[in-house]
């Protein structure tokens, strides 16, 4: 029995809608001491929340769960440490825990955790200026058969199947990406590679299967290691043979049996949902294949997509058709998740699709840019909504405002008037404030930035649920796209104030690396009189020093007259 539920809610509409949108509630449960897990839900349409290194960027633990979002998304490749699975040993156990699981370490018991081996949310066009793991990701060499290539804080290392089961079975997330031979080059890969990469991921997922329930599933991979390891030796060993003993021990050999390999009992782990990767690909019959195969493996709890290898290739308008085309061949009643929609209307447009899960790459990019949201969806405007979108600067749109600019230095308002998030509500965080903390290169501001930003995300989503119940999602949808049209292509570009400010922090630290300790801990403490009398006599000393020189040179030449 699978740990996930997945309820699809009946839609209120009255007529019957064209869209393949839907409503539905996500939850798991997991047995502990003395009962089960509390957790919580997932209303879907919705996203798991975007982490890096386990941690949602720019939050607190405490604003983090301010956010109305029920699940966070980790990439084992930026937690993964280099002796691991071999250091699991040395993990604490308790009496009402015997395992200490991923989430105990990162204190996300009260989350669903979802777990997938690469941090696939970020595509080369909108890959934010601090995302070194989607760089490094894109270098890797391909996969073998027997492992897949991550990209860890240790460098790249493999992973194998074995390797694999063992970290599922002592993290323990909620849910798990099953292993997948997954595409990272943004060129069309030819047909050989693609299916390949479908072989293998089936080939994988069928073996995952089977050690979710307990049994063996590299019976098979055993086999074949055991057979090969055989014939090495028996062309060792003829080396030292006369042709007579050779033909012997051929006839032998013909007349043997295969090699036998016994069942190992496995540890179930099947507390533990399974998210099934579809290959996606520029190639139709691939694409479709892939699906059809992936569908038939009852054991699946979900399904993920990544877009990002489909937009690689093509526009949006083709990435969602082909998105389309494999969803059309995947069951409906299990929940499906896509990498790569972030921006609100690809976001409304793949809902449409029946996509019920994404992640919030869209607000950290916000965040990572000094922008805040303004943006609303159907009935969920805030009042000052319109008034804010109405006074907007040369670097803002509708949808969002940029705090860095000028302007708002002495705008002394809310970001968004009558929006209750943390930074907003009781105007207790004003844009002048905000324009502050980023030109001082401040960690509050993002802090702030981030908390609007993720609620307004948050809020979106609960408006297309309401749509998406009350059968008007198709109306309000061409609504949003009349008025906010659609999201500026985001370039990397740097706003001219962060430019400015991230070259003076880069001046300070090359002086901080070569100043002697006392201007260090002068700067450090905030004694800016004691940095002062600390470089006066740097200077003196840098004058003395020119001094003895031209001394000695007049001395040198002196002696040579």
């Amino acid at each position: 029995m699978s740990p996930l539920t997945f309820d699809i809610h009946a839609s209120k509409a009255a007529a019957p809608q064209s869209s393949a949108a839907r409503c539905g509630t996500l939850s798991t449960s997991k047995p502990v001491h003395g009962g089960f897990t509390t957790k919580r839900v997932i209303e879907t349409p919705g996203c798991f929340m975007y982490s890096s290194k386990g941690s949602v960027p720019h939050l607190t633990p405490d604003t983090m769960r301010l956010q109305d979002y029920g699940g966070v998304n980790v990439a084992l490749e930026q937690i993964l440490q280099s002796d691991q699975p071999a250091s699991f040993s040395k993990w604490p156990s308790t009496p009402t825990s015997p395992k200490f699981t991923l989430a105990d370490y990162l204190h996300l018991q009260d989350l669903v955790l979802f777990c997938d081996l690469r941090d696939f949310s970020f595509s080369e066009s909108t890959s934010s200026i601090s995302s070194d793991t989607a760089t490094r990701t894109s270098k890797l060499n391909p996969n073998t058969d027997r492992h897949v290539l991550l990209s860890t804080p240790k460098g790249v290392r493999q992973l194998t199947l074995d390797d694999y089961l063992k970290v599922v079975r002592q993290f323990q997330p909620d849910i798990i990406a099953a292993l997948a031979d997954n595409i990272v080059d943004t060129k069309e890969s030819p047909q050989k590679r693609v299916r390949k990469s479908i072989d293998r991921t089936l080939k994988w997922l069928d073996q995952i299967l089977v050690e979710r329930q307990g049994g063996d599933g590299r019976a098979a991979d055993r086999l074949v290691e055991e057979e090969k390891k055989r014939r090495k030796e028996l062309k060792e060993k003829r080396k030292t043979m006369t042709k007579e003993q050779q033909q012997l021990q051929h006839d032998r050999d013909a007349a043997s049996d295969s090699v036998a390999i016994q069942p190992v009992s496995t540890e179930p782990w099947t507390d533990v949902a399974v998210f099934a990767h579809v290959q996606v690909s520029h190639l139709e019959d691939e694409r479709i294949w892939s699906a059809k195969e992936t569908a038939k493996r009852d054991g699946v709890d979900g399904f993920i997509l990544n877009a990002n290898v489909l937009l690689s290739t093509s526009n949006k308008e083709e990435a969602l058709q082909q998105l389309e085309n494999s969803l059309g061949y995947l069951p409906s009643q299990k929940p499906k998740l896509v990498y790569g929609i972030h921006a609100p209307e690809d976001v409304l447009k793949a809902v449409a699709l029946g996509v019920d899960l994404f992640d919030t790459m869209y607000p950290f990019q916000l965040t990572e840019d000094g922008k805040a949201s303004l943006f609303y969806f159907g009935e969920s405007a805030t009042p000052g909504a319109v008034a804010a979108a109405s006074t907007l600067s040369s670097s803002s749109t509708n949808r969002w405002i940029n705090l860095w600019d000028d302007e708002h230095g002495d705008k002394f308002v809310p970001i968004l008037d009558g929006c209750e998030c943390y930074a907003c509500k009781g105007n207790r965080h004003t844009r002048a404030y905000i324009n502050h903390l980023l030109k001082t290169h401040e960690m509050l501001a993002t802090v702030l930035l981030m908390s609007h930003n993720m609620y307004q995300y948050s809020r979106f989503f609960a408006a297309v649920r309401e749509a998406v119940k009350t059968g008007t999602i198709e109306q309000h949808a061409n609504a949003f796209h009349k008025t906010f049209g659609v999201e500026p292509i985001r370039t990397g570009e740097k706003h001219a104030a962060q430019i400015i400010v991230e070259a003076a922090l880069t001046k300070r630290n090359q002086r901080l690396e070569t100043a002697e300790p006392a201007v260090v801990d002068a700067i450090g403490s905030g004694d800016y009189d004691a940095k002062k009398r600390a470089d006066s006599e740097d200077d003196a000393d840098r004058e003395n020093k020119r001094t003895r020189k031209v001394q000695e040179k007049e001395a040198l030449m002196e002696d040579v007259a």
